[in-house]
């Protein structure tokens, strides 16, 4: 009985490989369309780490350029200069020299009798320490 049956599609043969080769067509060009995509991702990022290289050797070169001139700093004679003008030192067999100014007793009498001594004090170029300590009580500690 199996030997009578015949199975009839109502497709010819033509249609039928017609439709396998459109299918197929379609299959390549959806295959294409990503791999389009995919290259234009790679050539997006190519072109960003060409940016970022470009960026990279920008910075490398100024950091360069800063540590040089930190170097140039740090010769001899823009130490030593440094030394005299913020710390008060001296070189070789210089002697230090510091003036005090005495105040007049009678300056200080009328001084205590109007409010602190502080608001007298002055700064000074040498001495950074004092100046912060100045700079509390006439500033911070009054308000």
């Amino acid at each position: 009985m199996s030997n009578n049956v015949k199975i009839v599609s109502r497709l010819s043969r033509k249609t039928k490989i017609n439709i396998i080769i459109v299918l197929f067509l379609i299959f390549i060009i959806v295959v294409v369309l990503t791999s389009i995509n995919q290259i234009k991702d790679i050539i997006e990022k190519k072109e960003k780490v060409a940016e970022l290289e470009e960026k990279l050797n920008w910075y490398r070169n100024e950091n360069i350029r800063l540590l040089a001139l930190e170097k140039s700093l740090y010769e001899e004679e823009a130490i030593e200069l440094e030394a005299r003008k913020q710390f008060n030192m001296t070189s070789g067999d210089e002697l230090n020299v510091s003036v005090l100014v005495k105040d007049d007793p009678s300056a200080e009498g009328s001084e205590n009798s109007t409010g602190s001594s502080s608001e007298k004090e002055t700064y000074s170029d040498s001495d950074l320490w004092g100046n912060l300590k100045i700079f509390y009580n006439n500033e911070i500690k009054e308000n």
